[in-house]
């Protein structure tokens, strides 16, 4: 009995509707396991079938499922329309390729396409339905071609109903991630099923255990409170009380069984031998068992076979569907498993395999159903077999692209063999395709295994994929440079061997994460030098993209530009899209830092291409970093900020290496620029130690905020010597405009003047932090602002050169922030010209447009001049007697009475760091002790309010 959903089947409607007028809609159908999911959609498709519509169902499997599931049963129904004329790439999409099909091989766009192209045909006929059972289980290769149909059938009358879980441990990362992406689209929705209502549960009860109402009412509530109003619970409670008897009440006992599995062993207890067998059977045949393999493998005759599976069927165990038998729940099956003993069940799988390998079929699903089969049962004796299926069918995995499936299933083979040599082969091959697939933390693991264990040159090879897996994420090279150099030791240094080669390459990068840019540089010339002397184009171009990630300091962007176009020309020439990746993402970094935006546009599509046709989700999370730097420069926040939580999801995906730094990072550009930052005021104390954080964005958080004291605090521990570490980072840039922002917000003149010279680097250039993660407009606006605080010359052509920029950039935002800065400038020297106001007005106009505070800040009230200090609150306190800003800031503490262990932990310095500051102050100020000094800062106007002098 279908009762309730009345809402979900609403705006199921409303999605049909949408439908039948022409365009293509999106229903993700979430809830826990046994929530109803299933059966919403099996209602609702038959409805629709009776209108008229194609609806192709769709499913996935927990176990070894097809890599492309679950297009495969979609795809299969279409091919057969299709006919002789089906495109190859569509039918081995379909798994229809023999496992030793030597032909030219696809890739996984010509197979969405191909799956596209039919799709679209089929709707060109009437409304198509597209329902997919239990998309949790979907590999990434599935999950992909999803979201490669769903974005190119908006204009046609394509309706998807897709099934997944919202609980651990089926919640998938992949799958939350391609949802988020997907739900930005119009016409795509989630409806995530809650329990079923008393009302509902009554109503059930009524039809279904004919109970009178107000007894089905009252039972209802006490049925709600045991199940959660979870339709399969429901419905086992309800058959358990129907086998009791008549008159026996659903709940009576007070309390819902502990378990399913006491559900169905209860139910099991009243089959017969042959029948229970006959249940176990079809359970470890699979989540959908066919009956001639039930058949083949039962010990009971072939009519006691087919009549245990129709008692089954009455005692609501198993449900037919045409030719096969399939469990109504998962969880059902899994509590057949669970009561099965251990060695009854690993003698059935091996039964199940023995008759599959005689059939003597060749197809990608027979050899993954072997694998599963021999692996449950290699217990007792067939790990060999086992570890042949499993590596066969990680094969086939690999060669459509499913990454996944072909990384667990190779560990798996790995496990189960006892010679050490096939074992680290296995987790090298293992680790190599968790690489591709994206999982870089498993990777690194398998690789590190290997590299302690193995063999020399296994050992080395290990020690480079760690390497390769830890770059990706960004991490830092020092555990890469230490496996490296030690597996270097045990093999020779032959100059000829690739092997070699790609471990100098390796070594050269890591080294580079590691901050030593110099030696890397060193490293990488003589790689890539090598790898020309071999003439071997692979080795040529794992050199040269090991080499472009050796730091982007401006004197280095030439060199790396020639190795990244020389990398796009060979990646193209070979048809090598992980190299073609690299070349295009330093491409667009370059192009960016140098100003040039149709580089910048050129880099990001090749970039989303290289995303799409390899599946590698590291680069579709590059791809989508420049995608956000290109919506913020233009000030689309709320753009920005979607594209950020897709990335921050997709991060997620990459396991323990998660993006959430970065993220962070991004989200603070946006939302200083909105004036969304003061929500966090309430969290920040002030007190915040700096090398309990990342310092450089806690000073920039202060800044924003207006908490000098702090931002001083923070600017000037930065300042003392702490700067080195942060030079050679990818990060460099953003520290830079932090720190300049900060000292100029505090009107920090000695700061001005060290930062001074490491920001005159970039002149002329674009600030670019990390893998797009934060972009800052054009340096010679930060520049330029620094020098007009400090009084030079210079100050005003550098503004007038980031406009120019950020115009040529087509950078909306930074061109409102160049136009403040430059009005500032002309105000602060003194120019009563009409540019002045007229620079002014168009910033206020293109502030207003975007919602800008901060520039609207910066220009202060309209008709009045700029603030002294460009968005401060307050002023800065004035200096005399030639005191430093530290002097001052020390002198100010010492006013208010603090000890130099006080001052000391206010400013993150030592103790005798202090007491060389006293002196100095004493010395300048004449004071002879520290109360006379304190009086001095009193006299001088250097203590707030709130201080006193002791």
């Amino acid at each position: 009995m279908f009762v309730g959903r009345r809402a979900e089947l609403d705006c199921l409607e409303e999605l049909w509707a949408a439908v039948t007028a022409g365009a293509r809609q999106v229903a993700f159908l979430g809830g826990e396991p046994g929530a109803g999911k299933s059966r919403l959609l099996a209602e609702f498709c038959t409805v629709l079938h009776g209108r008229g519509a194609t609806v192709l169902l769709g499913t996935c499997a927990a176990e070894f499922g097809p890599p492309y599931q679950p297009f495969v049963e979609p795809v299969e129904a279409l091919l057969a329309g299709l006919g002789d004329g089906a495109p190859e790439a569509l039918g081995r999409l379909a798994g229809r390729a023999a496992v030793d099909d030597a032909r030219e091989p696809d890739t996984r766009r010509e197979r969405y396409d191909a799956a596209v192209d039919a799709v679209r045909a089929a709707a060109r006929h009437g409304p198509v339905v597209l329902a997919l059972e239990d998309l949790h289980w979907s590999g990434s290769a599935g999950l992909q071609l999803l979201g490669h149909l769903v974005e190119r059938t908006a204009e046609f009358p394509v309706l998807v109903l897709a099934t997944y879980r919202t609980t651990a441990p089926e919640r998938s990362a992949a799958l939350t991630a391609t949802i988020a992406h997907l739900y930005r689209l119009d016409g795509v929705r989630r409806l995530d099923l809650a329990g079923l209502e008393t009302e509902d549960i009554a109503e059930y009860l009524r039809q279904e255990a004919r109970l009178p109402l107000h007894r089905a009412r009252m039972t209802a509530a006490l049925l709600r409170d045991q199940t959660g109003g979870n339709p399969f619970l429901l419905r086992e409670l309800v058959r358990e009380a129907t086998a009791r008897g008549v008159g026996a009440v659903p709940g009576a006992a007070a309390r819902a069984p502990l378990s399913v599995r006491d559900m169905v062993a209860s139910r099991l207890d009243r089959l017969t031998v042959p029948e229970r067998q006959t249940l176990e059977l079809a359970a470890v045949v699979g989540e959908e068992a066919d009956v001639a393999t039930v058949l083949a493998v039962s010990a009971w005759s072939r009519d006691t076979t087919l009549a245990a599976l129709d008692t089954a069927v009455a005692f609501g165990l198993l449900e037919p569907a045409g030719g096969l038998f399939r469990f109504p729940h998962t969880l059902a099956r899994q509590a057949v498993l669970d009561l099965m003993p251990a060695t009854r069940l690993a003698r059935e799988h091996v039964r199940v395999a023995s008759i599959l390998e005689a059939s003597g079929a060749t197809s990608d699903r027979r050899v993954q159903r072997l694998a599963y089969h021999y692996a449950q049962g290699q217990a007792l004796g067939y790990a060999a077999q086992a570890v042949r299926y499993l590596t066969e069918a990680a094969r086939a995995a690999s060669r459509s692209l499913a990454h996944e499936d072909a990384g667990r299933w190779l560990e798996q083979a790995a496990s189960l063999t006892d010679d050490p040599p096939q074992r680290h082969r296995l987790q090298l091959s293992a680790a190599g395709e968790h690489l591709l697939g994206g999982d870089f933390a498993r990777a690194r693991a398998l690789f590190e295994k290997v590299a302690g264990e193995a063999a020399p040159r296994d050992r080395l090879e290990a020690a480079i994929g760690y390497e390769a897996a830890s770059w990706r994420p960004g991490l830092p090279g020092h555990r890469a440079v230490e496996l490296l150099t030690e597996a270097l030791r045990g093999v020779p240094h032959d100059p000829a061997d690739p092997l070699y080669v790609r471990a100098l390459a390796g070594l050269g990068r890591a080294l580079a994460f590691t901050g030593a840019t110099e030696e890397a540089g060193v490293l990488g010339r003589r790689a890539v030098a090598l790898a020309r002397e071999r003439g071997d184009d692979g080795l040529l171009a794992a050199a040269l993209q090991a080499s472009l990630w050796h730091g982007l300091r401006p004197t280095d962007a030439p060199a790396k530009l020639a190795r990244a176009r020389e990398l796009t020309r060979l990646a193209e020439r070979t048809g090598d899209l992980s190299s073609l990746g690299p070349a295009a993402y330093y491409r667009g970094v370059i192009s960016y830092l140098h100003g040039d935006p149709g580089g910048v546009a050129e880099a990001h599509e090749e970039m989303v291409r290289v995303a799409r046709a390899a599946g590698d989700p590291f680069f579709d999370y590059m791809a989508g970093c420049v995608r956000y730097a290109r919506q913020f420069v233009v000030g689309d926040f709320a753009g920005a900020e979607r594209t950020c939580t897709e990335l921050l999801e997709l991060g997620a995906s990459f396991g323990t290496d998660d993006t959430e730094g970065s993220s962070a990072v991004q989200t603070f550009m946006i939302r200083r620029e909105t004036g969304a930052v003061e929500q966090v005021r309430p969290l920040v104390t002030g007190r915040e130690p700096p090398d309990g954080h990342w310092a450089p964005g806690l000073l920039a958080l202060y800044t924003e905020l207006g908490l000098d004291e702090p931002a001083h605090r923070v600017l000037r521990w930065l300042l003392d010597g702490r700067l080195a570490p942060y030079e050679d980072s990818a990060q460099w840039p953003c520290v830079l405009a932090f720190l300049a922002e900060a000292a100029l917000h505090l009107d920090d003149e000695e700061a001005l003047r060290l930062i001074r010279p490491r920001l005159a680097e970039y002149a002329g250039l674009n600030l670019i932090a990390g893998q797009f993660v934060a972009v800052f407009g054009s340096a010679d606006r930060c520049l330029g602002a620094v020098d007009s605080r400090l009084g030079r010359a210079s100050a005003g052509e550098e503004l007038e050169a980031a406009l120019a920029m950020d115009t040529r950039m087509g950078a909306t935002l930074h061109r409102a922030h160049s136009l403040a800065a430059l009005a500032a400038h002309l105000r602060r020297a003194g120019d009563s010209g009409p540019r002045v106001p007229e620079l002014a007005e168009e910033a206020r106009r293109l502030a207003g447009s975007l919602g800008l505070p901060r520039v609207l800040r910066a220009l202060g009230p309209p008709g009045r001049g700029a603030p002294s200090r460009a968005g401060a609150a307050g002023s800065a306190p004035s200096r005399p007697a030639g005191l430093t800003s530290r002097e001052a800031e020390v002198l100010r503490l010492v006013g208010a009475g603090l000890l130099n262990r006080e001052i000391s932990e206010r400013l993150v310095i030592s103790e005798n760091t202090v007491a060389n500051h006293i002196r100095s102050i004493l010395a300048k100020t004449g004071a002879g002790n520290r109360t006379q000094a304190a009086m001095f800062a009193a006299e001088h106007g250097l203590l707030d309010g709130s201080d006193r002098v002791q």
